[in-house]
């Protein structure tokens, strides 16, 4: 009988070890999510502040990227409007006041998903809270 309750203890604390580990790895794909999304935010922000100097910047001289770290020398243009990337490679051509407005919008939808990303989070970690105090108490049983 004392076997059977140590057999059973045993397979909790493995089931309970376990549940712990697929929490743990689903916190960090999340915490690797919500970095990936901060960095966009962050390179949105930059875009915005960019095209909100673009009246400075027109006709100056500056070093374009165009892949895997290789810049370019090159002008801006005197024109008012941009080349916007809308996804799957299709660029539309809007005027700055566009541009900016199609960059807030984009900002705005990504900070909602990182707040959505950061509520799992916390889910994440209170169950993770919780497996932690109920196998403390089963090993403390043992």
């Amino acid at each position: 009988m004392a076997q059977e309750n140590n057999e059973s203890l045993e397979e909790a604390v493995q089931e309970l070890q376990y549940m712990q580990q697929v929490y743990q790895n689903q916190y960090a794909t999340l915490s690797r999510d919500i970095n990936s999304v901060m960095g966009y935010i962050n390179e949105l922000n930059a875009a915005k502040t960019s095209l909100e100097k673009f009246d400075k910047i027109k006709n100056s001289s500056m070093l374009s990227p165009i892949g895997s770290s290789i810049f370019i020398k090159s002008k801006a243009s005197s024109e008012n409007s941009v080349l916007v990337s809308v996804g799957a490679s299709y660029l539309v051509e809007k005027d700055i006041s566009g541009a900016s407005e199609y960059l807030s919008s984009r900002i705005e939808l990504q900070t909602k998903n990182m707040q959505e990303l950061m509520k799992a989070r916390g889910r994440t970690e209170n169950a993770l809270f919780e497996l932690s105090s109920r196998l403390d108490r089963l090993l403390k049983q043992a």
